[in-house]
């Protein structure tokens, strides 16, 4: 069993959505190698606030069985791009205790593993929920510094605690919580002009999010701001001079408790939706690399909805925020035109594979962890939106998750690095470096 400070990936433990039965061989290379690094790197792999990526893809693998040898190779390839953990600093974690020393903290790198050490001595002390309920969810003043930061350098902070949370593992509850305490804050802009425009709307009982993608995706305001460049930005710094378009169009997802199982449906349909579509014929098909963290963190709002630790008020909160994000994200990456038949038409290479042969062939994969995350996470998105598949506020269908999965797998598989994503797919300039699609496939487009 996993605690405050030690890692244990089981059976029982393995997340919302994995495969029948994970070797426990895999298991215990997932436990040994996800404790090596929560004890010896540091969550920025360099100054510019990359982040350590080896949790996120180590347990997306362990769900959909890799090999002990396929865990221990994408450890020792994504271990060599780490820093070293900085040393733990006594006297701050203790002063920590202080709320005004903790806000002095925040945001500051070089206070990661203090931040950690802090948690987990909390967690030990009190549990997850009340630690999590504390500084995340309690409306105090430093709570409300790391929940905007949740939301930060698209979306990792939040992904991050998603995967503790998700598979039950109070270290990496610990190092989400950390890491969002050590990023900037130009995120929460985003919160306080979003929430302005909702205590000033009319319209208080919320509108479908593909209503309100379409809605960012024909407004031409927002689509050519400045601020955005193009689309390919990294730092949060842009969405501070967004449109007050954007904030208001945003501020119309609601969510209520009643609607939380269906609203979470919802927003990992939409998400996944744009994701897709966001294509531009007759370019090759390629998915946007920001876009795909959206779809990523979805999966966790499943987990979210399972644990009785977090309250209902909570998790109505998470989701609300998460799908106002989501709305600023595809904005952000240029309101690509949707392109939804892109996705109906799109010929796999390997058109027989279902998700089990998928799952092996992104294990065998050179991945850096966005890849597999994507897939299952897609899989995930497939089965919870199935009981909504004739309902109108859910565009995408059953069978376009399978086939967003295949266009994943077929357009990074064999392409360097740099070209396995397209990073700001509304902007055409983004999509010059890329070849056009075989005369077959932009036939099919059209």
């Amino acid at each position: 069993m996993a605690t405050a400070s030690i890692v244990n990936v089981s059976q029982s433990t393995a997340g919302v959505y994995h495969v029948p039965s994970i070797p426990n061989e895999t298991l215990e290379t997932a436990t040994r190698v996800l404790q090596a690094n929560h004890e010896q790197h540091h969550v920025f792999f360099n100054d510019r606030g990359f982040h350590n990526h080896i949790t996120h893809y180590l347990l997306t693998q362990t769900a959909i069985a890799a090999t002990p040898a396929q865990i221990e190779r994408a450890y020792v390839q994504e271990k060599a791009l780490q820093r070293p953990q900085f040393p733990i600093d006594q006297q701050a974690v203790e002063q920590m205790k202080d709320e005004d020393f903790f806000r002095s903290c925040v945001s500051q790198g070089k206070h990661y593993q203090n931040f950690l050490t802090f948690f987990e001595r909390k967690i030990a002390e009190h549990g997850v929920g009340p630690v999590v309920y504390e500084h995340l969810f309690s409306h105090k003043p430093n709570a409300e510094l790391l929940f905007s930061r949740m939301f930060a350098s698209f979306l990792h902070p939040l992904i991050h605690f998603g995967f503790g949370v998700e598979f039950d593992q109070p270290p990496i509850i610990a190092e989400g919580l950390a890491q969002a305490a050590v990023h900037q804050p130009e995120v929460a802009h985003f919160f306080k002009s979003t929430e302005a425009a909702m205590n000033a709307t009319v319209d208080k009982d919320g509108r479908p999010m593909i209503d309100l993608i379409r809605e960012v995706e024909q407004n031409d305001k927002i689509r050519n701001a400045p601020c955005l460049g193009d689309g390919s930005f990294i730092a949060d710094d842009p969405l501070l001079k967004a449109p007050e378009d954007l904030w208001h169009i945003a501020a119309k997802w609601h969510v209520s408790p009643d609607q939380l199982e269906e609203k979470t449906a919802e927003m990992i349909n939409v998400n996944a939706y744009f994701t897709a579509a966001a294509q531009m014929a007759p370019k090759e098909h390629k998915l946007d690399f920001f876009l795909i963290h959206n779809v990523n963190c979805s999966i966790f709002f499943s987990a979210f909805l399972q644990k009785d630790w977090l309250r209902v008020e909570d998790k109505v909160r998470l989701l609300e925020w998460k799908g106002r994000f989501d709305i600023v994200s595809y904005a952000a990456r240029g309101s690509p035109r949707l392109r939804i038949e892109d996705v109906i038409n799109y010929r796999p290479k390997k058109p027989t594979m279902g998700w089990d042969q998928l799952f092996k062939r992104v294990n065998a994969f050179l991945d850096d962890s966005h890849v597999c995350k994507l897939i299952r996470a897609l899989a995930n998105g497939a089965q919870v939106c199935k009981p909504y598949e004739l309902h109108p506020k859910f565009p995408m269908k059953n069978s376009m998750f399978l086939q967003t999965a295949h266009m994943a797998m077929d357009s990074t598989e064999d392409a360097l690095y740099l070209m396995r994503w397209v990073r700001g797919a509304g902007f055409k300039q983004q999509w010059e470096k890329f070849k056009d699609r075989a005369p077959e496939a932009a036939a099919s487009a059209t």
